[in-house]
């Protein structure tokens, strides 16, 4: 498999596995790839602190998408720059199935978000996709990357209809957590 085939199953996996199952999943898929040292050198990085930077972003973001009447809130972080990342509030949304994300690159406001040195450290060390390590591990750091997000986002008081998505910069299709 590729890396957009990888991707393409992680947006099922979000609507159909429990969190810790998509942790493992990656896990595995890591640890065959990439050996079992690079997988647990990726798990055993703590994103305490990330999830609670996370939470202080969406609820912020959430606050802001509100009182704007805006339609999502896309999260994106940059693999080849210290894991920097933005919350966008976009006034527009279109599905998965229409195939545009266009949507995401028109938005009313945006929030500097966290970034995570552990992870682009060890990002660094292979690159995106060039060979079987490199694919093992990357894939690894954006399910865990996912996974942090989907946890700040489930940690949040009430529901909102606003949708909430995730990507890293120019991934494409973008990663749905939340439809709208």
């Amino acid at each position: 498999m590729d890396m957009f085939q990888y991707l393409d199953e992680l947006q099922v996996d979000l609507s159909s596995k429990h969190l810790e199952e998509i942790e493992e999943k990656y896990f595995r898929i890591c640890s065959r790839l990439a050996g079992v040292d690079r997988a647990l050198a990726i798990k055993q990085v703590n994103l305490n602190e990330y999830v609670n930077d996370l939470k202080s972003g969406l609820h912020q973001s959430i606050t802001l998408a509100q009182q704007q009447l805006a339609k999502a809130i896309y999260f994106e972080y940059d693999l080849d720059n210290n894991w920097d990342s933005a919350f966008y509030i976009c006034e527009q949304y279109s599905t998965l199935e229409d195939h545009d994300d266009d949507w995401a690159s028109d938005w009313l406001e945006d929030l500097e978000g966290p970034s995570l040195e552990a992870f682009a450290n060890i990002y660094a060390l292979e690159g995106f996709d060039g060979n079987a390590t490199a694919l093992g591990s990357t894939i690894y750091l954006i399910a865990r990357t996912v996974v942090s997000y989907a946890k700040a986002y489930q940690s949040l008081p009430g529901a909102s209809s606003l949708a909430v998505c995730i990507a890293f910069h120019d991934q494409d299709p973008i990663l749905r957590m939340k439809k709208s």
